[in-house]
């Protein structure tokens, strides 16, 4: 129905919602009236109370001084111990000094009490702390303020004696931070903003002030100084005013939204009410209302009728003389039913319909038999009266035909009909049952306990139901046929009684659901598990983790979460298409399913996602069986038509016990866990610890976004660099490669495996290759001389960067405007980000080697071992991952593995750098190999790149 905003069920309800609208709107503004001057109100005397605080603080500390210079001794064989007894006494009784000095006539510092700053004031003349004593005779106390590294520091000084300067002078300090902070803190708190000012220079800030409220200003006396105290009431996050508008509109909305339905309701209730009539009139029923007549006590003892149909007038002869004017009682008395009084009695009382088969031989009424139904009705009740005459006529002949029609059923296709007494005994069933179990029906009804080979466990609640009356569910037996095969029947019992309603068999139907039920079990297995790998799918495992919940709180035995994250799948879908990627997966699935119990359950959750829960077992002893699953992956080759694919897994492991809260963060943990994997040099397992830094900061990867790009805004990034070690030609230049470090807020360095993975998933790598290019580039322009003794300068590119052709022209124009020269840098990029963006790494690389950059190929090997890229790729250098070279003294096929790229890649013209060198050892060996370049710890680790262009301090040190 199309809203009207002026018919008679709207209008009034949008009238009333305008009013207490602008009613609370008024409201509303009263209160942030009086809330403002609330809070200024409490401002000023705050304001005040800050103020006599400071100053009665102030004028204890100087009348303190004064009181030292009165007792100063006229003659005294040691004034240092003197007065150093005396100002530290003051010292401890009057908290708040930093420190207090005695200077000499010269006012040059003779002692002072603070002994960790005595060496650096000692013999330092007063006028080096501002305080400037022109004349000795000068009364007043004069006062300078001397910055530190966080606040200020407010000195005071006089001289002993006015009248003669040869006792000296006394000075002291305060710590305006710290005073401030204990005086000022607990009369404020976060109740308040507020400010303090030295003239333009702020000495204690809380909270900051906010334009359109109030604020009050009050001049402060402290050590001679005149300060200027500006405080703010702070409204907080409840703003009543805001609060009861909110409240205030909600309330009117739903006051008029409650109305407006009142008036619908009662509007569609006059149109039921119609309606009602009409359909009462026109119904094929007879319907009476009657109201409950009581007795003295209350209790019902018959009924009057109210209302009655057009059907009512029809079927009951006398109408008007019968019904309207006798009772109930008095009627089903003419009609041969008294006893029917008291079941409408009953009705009336307890609410519970009632209804009845009845023989009316009687003048009465037209009808031979009817059908009744009683209900309650309010406060009396309502009686449906149906002529069921012809219905009983019709009975006999349904009777008649019933021999007819079991002649008919034997010829049905896949069912029987049956009957059995109370007792259970087969007394009929009909000759089809033959087509299906291969007995004659005389057989099966002498011998069906016989053929039985598994009935429900429920039989016996069957059974008692249909003595009941109660019809059953449908439920199924399983037959051995005469062939010895089996077979599911499913029954469909139906009690049968006779005209007294008394039970005297069962009949049914009996059908052959052995077919359905093989289809209902395929498509559950199907609807559980993955049609590709054939393992659980994502539905039945959290169904299955559920249970092993379960069974964990129940029992208290712990069992084992991992979540398996492929590395490489994308590289070979994309590579070889999805037929590859699915061949993958299955072969995955049976690496994976290998060594697993019974009880172990497997499922594949995502397109290169599986979960594994090692059921009853704890962390410590699956530990090992990863390890053995990961070496296995680690061995594994994929061979797809001529290439050959390495892959990798990160699995995140969580334990399942009684203090899991849910499956979900249950498989969020290990998810967190398998991501600190990845993050971690992926191929490896992390345990899961809600306390682990690492998982912290991937639940707050959208803040770890932030800080990125708020650190490449505020140039929060350092060079780092890594020295690449010529093994053949000790004295060609130095080579090193360029990282990057990440500077948190307090100075520290983060490490890349934490913000290099947010930034490739968020796309800010290209803005991160960009810092790292300009700030190394313009390190070496200032750095001339450092440009003599270089070889190259190793800068890495992102997948993301390669396709860039923005980010190419930049890198043109920068090099063709730059002194350094192109042909002592080289870029570095991955194997997997070059493979995967072919083409447009082929342009990006041709086109700064035409301006004489060099490239050089990452981590070849880890991902995709295809030379044929590599023979099309105009590369320089190939950089042998270091999975390979770690291991290769002690493991054959990595040595085997790191002397065929050498050797290949030199038949090609390209020079080899071998990463991952941890020891000498290693470092021999790539020597005898005849391998170019090394790089790793044992080589040169990590540092800033200032420390090798000047030895210049790094940027954390300039922060610290």
């Amino acid at each position: 129905m199309l809203f009207k905003p002026f018919d008679r069920v709207n209008a009034l309800p949008l009238a009333l919602f305008a009013v207490l609208c602008l009613i609370f709107s008024l409201v509303s503004l009263y209160l942030e009236n009086q809330e403002q001057r609330r809070l200024a109100s409490k401002a000023r005397v705050v304001a005040q109370q800050v103020t006599n605080s400071i100053e009665v603080f102030s004028a204890d500390r100087l009348r303190a001084l004064e009181d030292l210079m009165i007792t100063w001794p006229e003659y005294h064989p040691n004034h240092t111990d003197w007065f150093n007894s005396h100002a530290v006494t003051m010292h401890h009784v009057l908290p708040g000094f930093d420190d207090i000095l005695w200077a000499d006539e010269n006012k040059l510092v003779q002692w002072n009490i603070k002994g960790q700053a005595r060496s650096a004031l000692l013999h330092q003349s007063l006028s080096d702390l501002g305080l400037h004593l022109e004349r000795y005779d000068q009364v007043d106390f004069v006062s300078s303020l001397q910055g530190k590294e966080q606040g200020y520091y407010a000195w005071v000084a006089r001289a002993i004696n006015p009248y003669d300067d040869s006792y000296g002078y006394v000075a002291a300090s305060f710590d305006i931070q710290a005073t401030l902070s204990v005086m000022v803190g607990e009369l404020i708190g976060p109740d308040f903003n507020f400010l303090m000012l030295d003239g333009e220079k702020p000495m204690m800030i809380n909270g900051k002030l906010v334009d359109d409220e109030p604020v009050i200003e009050q001049k402060v006396s402290f050590a001679g100084r005149q300060w200027t105290l500006e405080l703010q009431g702070n409204r907080g996050s409840l703003q009543i005013g805001r609060i009861v508008f909110g409240l205030g509109m909600l309330m009117s909305l739903m006051i008029s939204i409650i109305l407006q339905r009142q008036l619908r309701s009662a509007f569609k209730l006059s149109q039921s009410q119609e309606r009602y009539q009409a359909a009462s009139e026109s119904s094929l029923d007879a319907i009476l209302v009657l109201q409950a007549e009581h007795c003295d006590k209350g209790q019902v003892v018959d009924f009057r009728l109210l209302e009655s149909n057009r059907m009512a007038r029809r079927i009951f002869v006398h109408q008007d003389g019968c019904l309207q004017h006798k009772s109930l009682g008095e009627q089903l008395a003419a009609l041969g039913h008294p006893e029917l009084l008291q079941a409408c009695i009953r009705v009336c009382e307890t609410g519970a319909a009632y209804e009845q088969y009845l023989a009316t031989p009687s003048e009465l009424i037209r009808a031979q038999w009817i059908k009744i139904q009683v209900v309650r009705a309010g406060s009396g009740i309502a009686i449906t009266v149906r002529d069921i005459t012809a219905r009983r006529q019709s009975e006999q002949a349904l009777r008649e035909s019933e021999e007819k029609f079991r002649r008919l059923v034997d010829g049905l296709n896949g069912h029987f009909i049956y009957s059995h007494d109370l007792a259970g005994n087969v007394s009929f069933v009909s000759h089809s049952v033959q087509d299906i179990l291969g007995y004659s029906p005389a057989y099966f009804r002498q011998n069906y306990r016989r053929c039985v080979k598994r009935a429900p466990e429920d039989m016996e609640k069957i059974r008692r139901q249909l003595l009941q009356g109660k019809r059953p569910p449908p439920y199924v037996v399983e037959y051995y046929t005469r062939e010895g095969q089996t077979k599911q029947i499913e029954y469909r019992d139906s009690p049968v009684f006779d005209t007294q309603r008394n039970l005297i068999a069962i009949e049914g139907i009996g059908r052959d659901v052995t077919a359905d039920l093989a289809l209902q079990q395929q498509v559950y297995h199907q609807a559980n598990h993955d049609q590709l790998t054939g393992l659980y799918n994502r539905y039945a495992f959290d169904r299955l983790l559920k249970e092993q919940l379960a069974r964990a709180r129940e029992q208290g035995k712990p069992s084992v979460l991992c979540y398996i994250d492929m590395d490489q799948f994308k590289l070979v879908n994309d590579s070889c298409g999805h037929q590859a990627g699915d061949e993958l997966l299955r072969q995955v699935a049976n690496l994976l399913s290998g060594n697993l119990q019974s009880a172990d359950i497997l499922a594949r959750v995502g397109g290169d996602e599986f979960c594994l829960v090692f059921a009853d077992t704890q962390v410590s002893e699956v530990l090992p069986k990863l390890n053995d699953m990961l070496n296995a992956i680690r061995s594994f080759r994929f061979i797809w038509q001529d290439k050959v694919f390495h892959i990798g897994a990160s699995i995140g492991v969580a334990e399942i016990n009684a203090r899991t809260l849910s499956s979900t963060e249950l498989i969020k943990a290990a998810d967190h866990a398998c991501y600190s994997a990845k993050n971690l040099g992926r191929n490896r397992y992390h345990v899961f610890d809600a306390t682990d830094q690492q998982l912290n900061y991937q639940q707050n990867e959208l803040e770890w976004v932030n800080d990125i790009q708020k650190a490449l805004l505020e140039d929060r990034f350092e060079l780092f660099y890594q020295t690449i070690e010529p093994l053949n030609q000790p004295g060609e230049g130095l080579h090193y490669e360029i990282l990057v470090r990440m500077l948190g807020k307090e100075g520290e360095y983060l490490n890349p495996g934490v913000f290099i993975p947010v930034a490739e998933r968020y796309g800010l790598m290209s803005k991160l290759d960009e810092w790292v290019f300009n700030h190394t580039i313009g390190a070496l322009e200032a750095h001339p001389e450092h440009l003599d003794r270089l070889g190259k300068c190793a800068i890495n590119l992102s997948g993301v960067t390669l396709g860039s052709e923005e980010f190419l022209d930049k890198i043109v124009l920068r090099l063709r405007h730059s002194m350094v020269p192109p042909e002592k840098i080289c870029f570095e990029v991955t194997e997997t980000a070059a493979v995967t963006n072919l083409a447009s790494a082929s342009r990006f690389i041709n086109t700064l080697r035409e301006l004489g950059c060099r490239f050089a190929l990452d981590d070849f090997g880890a991902g995709m071992c295809s030379f044929t890229y590599l023979k099309n790729m105009a590369v320089d250098y190939v950089k042998i991952d270091g999975s390979f070279v770690r291991n290769m003294c002690r493991d054959r096929c990595d040595y085997a593995t790191v002397k065929a790229i050498h050797e290949i890649a030199s038949s090609m013209g390209k020079l080899t750098v071998a990463e991952f060198v941890s020891d000498l050892e290693t470092r021999q060996a790539l020597l005898e190999l005849g391998i170019g370049y090394g790089q790793g710890f044992a080589l040169g680790k990590p540092a800033p790149l200032q420390v090798l262009l000047g030895n210049t301090p790094s940027l954390v040190q300039k922060l610290a």
